[in-house]
């Protein structure tokens, strides 16, 4: 199996936040398996007394019913005991999976979240969260005491009788290779139809999100990668489910198949006299009860193994490995600066660089304008100064200090950050400018909103500051959502302010707002700006031109960049072009 119980193990102690509760978890599993195996076995020996009216090992058929009565009053109570420790730590499961996930998202760099990971912790911490529960309330504990009762179970085999101990023994590698085979052909149905599903839920999400584009098509009666999406989940899961119910009716015919031949070989030991008859079918009944057991286990195993991409989903979280990162702040020798020395930085292995051999100095209380085509890298840039990726060469330092050499929170610390996606919590607009400072007063909110514009929108609001603006903000436009993220930047009054495309969404009237705003984060802050507009690229103390392969072409003042040509003359022309541009009719 592509997931064997010794690996269940520790994947599981990481999920919860009492690991040690494991082990008496699985004690108890063990103990209660022992015991119906005791149990099982018993029978043997007691029939032979009740049929030979002799004693057996010492005891007669009475003493065997003892046994077989204490067994029985144990099996209860273990079986009790068994249960609530397995479901004390699924409780625990429960009670501290959202903290254990929380906790170990918080740690991730930003760039670990450019993957597609909304829907899926989204799902991870609500709908698929009781299924994993059922790994450690009913799964992995009567696992653990099927596969002790058939162990004790063959050892008493082998006591009893040698060649029934053998019988039993060879049932053994059969339901093992039936259990390999069938939880192998599941997953192969999984990988199947799992990708196609998943496809389908984007396509869905995609439907359910861009409707006014799709409608503006005249496309919402007849949208054709949602169709092609249901027509391959729907081929796929077909051929899947094919798959999955062959593996389970060859477990089924091999179960079978293995009792008849227990049946058979202990019949022929009858009549050639090496066993009695009562206890021949004494050990017959035992036999078929072996089977179950071992069928049980089957069962058991494949129920994980449908589990398995959930737990893998789940360990990868709690596995995922953060940047390293020193365990204590470190001495910023020069507060407020920026430097990139020598950078160069690739998205993913094999692909060419989004920036090369960058190299460029910001001075505290500066104001520096990152300028340049699409795809040149300067979001790259920002992003590579608030660590959400490490460099792949050369050295980012922030405040004189190596990124590296900083704890996330020195490193956050000195930054504030407005970028073009600009995403609001479905809370008040007043709660959310808050979130730039947990101990800012209601002045300092009402300060910081005055500069960048947002006053003026909370005036129009129904509830005024204590309206929501809904999920991401889509309560309010885009450009107001910018606003505020750049009111939360001034609340923050971080020493370096990082601003993506800042204007981008605003209109004529309200860009005013943040031009001021910008001048005033230029007062307290060193300021790093990517923009295509005139006003802010002719505001910066210094321009870094950089050319489609994400090369610095050119730094230096407005005016000494145009003097030297290249892409940023190229590029300042066709802005100024661009200004005299108007709709005609």
């Amino acid at each position: 199996m592509k997931l064997p119980l010794i690996d269940i193990v520790p994947r599981m102690q990481r999920m919860i936040s009492h690991p040690e509760n494991m082990r008496p978890a699985i004690a108890a599993s063990v103990i209660v398996g022992l015991v119906e195996g005791f149990a099982l076995a018993a029978l043997l020996p007691t029939i032979s007394a009740l049929a030979e009216d002799d004693a057996v090992w010492g005891l007669g058929l009475a003493g065997w019913l003892w046994v077989l009565g204490v067994l029985s009053v144990a099996s209860f109570l273990l079986n009790y005991w068994a249960n609530k420790a397995n479901y004390d730590v699924a409780l625990d499961f429960l009670r501290s999976f959202h903290r254990l996930v929380g906790d170990q998202v918080a740690k991730q760099p930003l760039g670990w979240f450019a993957r597609p990971l909304a829907g899926a912790l989204s799902r991870m911490v609500s709908s698929e969260l009781m299924s994993a529960g059922e790994i450690f309330a009913h799964m992995f504990g009567p696992l653990v005491s099927r596969s002790t009762a058939a162990i004790v179970i063959i050892v008493a085999a082998w006591f009893w009788d040698p060649a029934l101990g053998l019988v039993l023994t060879a049932a053994v590698p059969v339901f093992v290779l039936i259990t390999l085979a069938s939880t192998a052909l599941m997953r192969k149905g999984r990988s199947i139809h799992e990708p196609k599903e998943a496809a389908l839920a984007n396509r869905v999400v995609e439907y359910a999100q861009c409707q006014g584009a799709i409608r503006s098509c005249a496309r919402n009666d007849d949208y054709a990668p949602l169709g092609h999406a249901l027509e391959g989940a729907y081929s796929a899961k077909k051929r899947g489910l094919w798959l999955e119910t062959i593996g389970m009716l060859l477990s089924g015919m091999v179960t079978q198949g293995v009792i008849v031949v227990l049946i058979t070989v202990t019949g022929s030991l009858a009549t050639d006299g090496v066993l009695q008859p009562i206890p021949a079918l004494a050990f017959i009944g035992l036999a078929l009860r072996f089977t179950s057991t071992l069928s049980a286990i089957t069962e058991s195993a494949m129920g994980l193994e449908s589990r398995r991409p959930l737990l893998d989903a789940l360990d990868d979280v709690l596995t995922a490995q953060a940047l390293p990162e020193p365990g204590s702040p470190g001495t910023l020798p020069s507060p407020g600066s920026v430097e990139l020395d020598d950078v160069s930085f690739s998205y993913s292995i094999g692909s060419a660089p989004a920036v090369r051999n960058v190299s460029m100095t910001v001075s505290p209380g500066s104001m520096v304008a990152l300028v340049g085509p699409s795809g040149s890298g300067k979001t790259t840039i920002a992003r590579l100064l608030c660590r959400f990726y490490d460099a792949d060469k050369g050295l980012v330092r922030v405040g004189g200090l190596p990124v590296t050499e900083q704890t996330s929170e020195q490193l956050m610390g000195q930054l504030s950050m407005v970028f073009q996606d600009v995403y609001l919590f479905d809370d008040t607009l007043e709660a959310n400018v808050a979130v730039g400072r947990e101990d800012a007063t209601e002045a300092d909110i009402r300060e910081a909103a005055d500069l960048a514009g947002v006053t003026e929108i909370a005036e129009r609001l129904p509830d005024g500051w204590h309206t929501r603006v809904g999920e991401g903000g889509r309560g309010i436009s885009g450009g107001e959502r910018q606003r505020v993220a750049i009111a939360r930047a001034l609340l923050k009054n971080a020493p370096i302010v990082l601003l993506d495309e800042a204007t981008s969404a605003l209109d004529v009237e309200n860009e005013a707002n943040i031009v001021a705003a910008i001048e005033r984060l230029r007062e307290q802050a060193t300021v790093v700006v990517i923009a295509h507009r005139l006003t802010t690229i002719m505001g910066a103390d210094k321009i870094v031109a950089l050319d489609a392969e994400g090369r610095i072409e050119g730094q230096g003042t407005h005016e000494e960049l145009l003097t030297a040509g290249g892409t940023y003359s190229q590029f300042w022309r066709r802005l100024e072009e661009a200004q005299g541009w108007q709709l005609a009719h």
